[in-house]
């Protein structure tokens, strides 16, 4: 098994078994000491093997709505984009990353969101290698099952349920133009804040782009553009939640702490130090 794939186990790794193999300078958190154990879950926890998430579960316009706006080219590419690579540099440091979607799997599983060059260096490196490993789907699957949509939510079941209260592969058109629109600040953008400035505006800029990319056509779209939002109000409520740098705080105790549940149902049982755990932990 290539070394990055072991992270893909639904069963307990031991943390230092990767440690050899990738650098370790931009980590967000030093890796665990040998006799340490990490328990992964795939109920808990995306993964590196794309089992958090199927393809039959996953309607085709998500797809297009995500590519569209977060890296066009995804398909295409070995992992990193020369075209975003020079738009990044031209905007550095104040424009947008460039990240390809492989990029921005690699930055959030073991990397700190640092504006570095050094860091950007290393995000590109594990891309490339990743990609020689594992297949495009596995890696947008992947990529779905770990990212993070607001309100200490991870992944798209989890998402497409608390903004929609349905399973993905029921979202519409909009509905998925909207979780891709919100996805790069998706505490900023909150739809709940301001669904007609944010929600709607967010929307729209995707259906823009996936129009642009030959995905939907232009009548759909603005029949699209014009239809509310319809959110999950009750979540509405729901704002009082532990963002991701905290949750992630737990696993830095110096001590045992008491078994803590995880969203699934899982529990961790030992607190351990690891650059990738992306949980949304409930105490």
């Amino acid at each position: 098994m290539p070394p990055l794939l072991l992270l893909a186990s639904p069963h307990s790794v031991p943390v230092t078994a990767v440690s050899g193999h990738r650098p370790t300078a931009h980590l967000r958190y030093p890796l665990a000491s040998p006799n340490q154990t990490l328990n992964l879950s795939r109920a808990s926890f995306g993964d590196l093997g794309g089992g958090g998430v199927e393809a039959r579960g996953i309607p085709p316009h998500l797809i297009h709505a995500i590519t569209s706006s977060e890296d066009r080219r995804f398909f295409f590419h070995p992992g990193v984009d020369c075209h975003g690579i020079s738009r990044a540099i031209v905007k550095y440091p104040n424009g947008g990353g460039g990240s390809t979607i492989t990029q921005q799997l690699m930055k959030r599983i073991f990397l700190t969101s640092e504006r570095k060059i050094s860091r950007k260096f290393i995000e590109g490196l594990l891309s490339l290698m990743i990609e020689k490993r594992m297949s495009k789907t596995k890696i947008f699957y992947s990529y779905l099952s770990t990212m993070y949509w607001g309100h200490g939510i991870f992944g798209i079941e989890s998402a497409s349920s608390f903004y929609f209260q349905k399973q993905p592969i029921f979202l519409t058109v909009g509905e998925s133009a909207l979780l891709a629109g919100i996805l790069p600040a998706p505490e900023i953008l909150n739809p709940f804040t301001d669904p007609r400035r944010l929600g709607k505006s967010s929307q729209q800029r995707v259906l823009r782009r996936m129009v642009a990319e030959g995905f939907l056509d232009m009548e759909t779209a603005l029949k699209v553009a014009k239809q509310p939002l319809c959110l999950h109000k009750e979540n509405k409520l729901c704002f009082a939640v532990v963002d991701p740098p905290t949750t992630r705080s737990f696993f830095d105790a110096p001590r045992p702490l008491d078994p803590m549940h995880l969203q699934g149902g899982s529990t961790l049982n030992e607190t351990t130090r690891a650059a990738c755990c992306i949980c949304n932990l409930w105490r």
